[in-house]
């Protein structure tokens, strides 16, 4: 089953790694990226951040289908990461019964236009439009970099004044 969808431009590091896989007891964790899938040198640096009893496992976005399939079905607790909304976007596609994202952290300090939700969530058009699409879809959005952190929900109301 899977037990969290995680947003996090860092993909695993130690902070989500020990924390979240503790808090849900998770047996396996999918990062769905395209570049790690096909960089060995990444992977090798990703699975110095899991746990002993964790296993890890990579897929490009396109190939994911069946393994999130599978995820669903089994009673292996499963965390799912990705990079960026665009492919949480499309995992709910695949998952539409994803009815939570957590954001850990998301800095697109490069983008002079971007909105920043908090330090670690930030914002751009694109982004906001997605997350837009995934609250009309039902799917609530919530940051925290750790299970014990109070959420936050992402609200829109206010951003999308500034984005016109």
């Amino acid at each position: 089953m899977i037990k969290v969808l995680r947003v996090d431009d860092r993909l695993l590091h130690g902070q989500v790694a020990q924390s979240w896989t503790s808090f849900y007891h998770i047996d396996k964790i999918f990062i769905i990226n395209d570049e790690v899938e096909n960089d060995e040198f990444s992977k090798v640096t990703l699975n110095l951040a899991k746990p002993k009893n964790v296993e890890l496992l990579f897929y490009e976005l396109a190939a994911c289908r069946d393994a999130l399939l599978d995820a669903l079905e089994n009673d292996d607790r499963v965390m799912v990461i990705v990079e960026n909304f665009s492919d949480a976007w499309q995992l709910h596609e695949i998952l539409p019964t994803i009815h939570s994202i957590n954001v850990g952290g998301y800095r697109n300090k490069s983008d002079k236009e971007a909105i920043v939700l908090n330090r670690f969530v930030i914002l751009r058009k694109e982004d906001i439009e997605i997350c837009q699409r995934l609250m009309n879809k039902g799917v609530k959005l919530e940051i925290r970099q750790i299970p014990a952190e109070k959420e936050q929900l992402i609200d829109l109301s206010e951003v999308r004044h500034g984005t016109g």
